[in-house]
């Protein structure tokens, strides 16, 4: 019986990713991690509580999987203005963002070089990207990200790992729903679409990604024309 390949998500307790990896990707292995404090509330995906980069590298090398993804929608947004900014809040959004994934990319890298093929996939956002008001601090994060996310291709993409950067727009989520109706209607309005975005795009991109061996370095933006 073939070994089925193996996908790692972090921030897997997000509403996003539960919604996509729930039933689109049941021809993989699904280790999906979660740092939420109400894990065991969340019924629609059997999260993992994430410990340490040393916890991922261990499962994975039980699965003896031939081909390794990593799926990062780590994410930490602490609205304030930039006069208000503490380096204690920014440390921890960049923390979040940035440095907890470092961690897991050192440790699984190796593997990746060894069997000659890799995925790492970075969920970003179009709205950080673009900038807005309050959100200094994740917006440094989301760009810095999307460096590393460059960096890794430059460096690795001999080995046959692959690192892209998905740029999320506005989706029907919960969260969403409790926004006013006018802002929700300016909220529409930022979009060529005119419309939120449907999961299965998103489900679609990292399908595609995982396929594709030429496809690297890339910013691909999901967002109905936000930018």
């Amino acid at each position: 019986m073939a070994i089925k390949p193996t996908i790692c998500i972090f921030g897997a307790g997000s509403e996003i990713a539960r919604n996509i990896f729930k039933n689109n990707f049941k021809s993989y292995n699904i280790l999906p991690y979660s740092s939420y404090t109400n894990i065991k509330k969340v019924k629609d995906l059997k999260l993992v509580r994430y410990k340490n980069a040393n916890q991922v590298l261990a499962n994975i090398n039980k699965l003896k999987t031939s081909k390794i993804s990593l799926i990062f929608f780590n994410n930490l947004s602490l609205h304030n203005l930039l006069l208000n900014k503490s380096k204690t809040e920014l440390l921890e959004e960049v923390n979040e963002g940035l440095l907890s994934p470092h961690e897991v990319v050192r440790k699984i890298l190796p593997i990746m070089i060894n069997k000659s093929w890799g995925r790492i996939i970075f969920i970003g956002s179009s709205r950080a990207l673009k900038g807005d008001s309050g959100i200094s601090g994740y917006m440094t994060s989301k760009y810095a990200t999307l460096g590393y996310c460059k960096s890794i291709s430059k460096e690795y993409g001999r080995f046959g790992i692959t690192s892209n950067y998905l740029s999320l727009g506005l989706f029907k989520t919960n969260l969403l729903k409790k926004v006013k109706n006018n802002d929700y209607k300016n909220i529409i309005r930022n979009t060529d679409t005119r419309s939120l975005g449907d999961f299965k795009s998103i489900s679609n991109a990292i399908k595609f990604i995982l396929n594709s061996d030429y496809v690297t370095g890339s910013t691909i933006n999901i967002d109905g024309g936000y930018m």
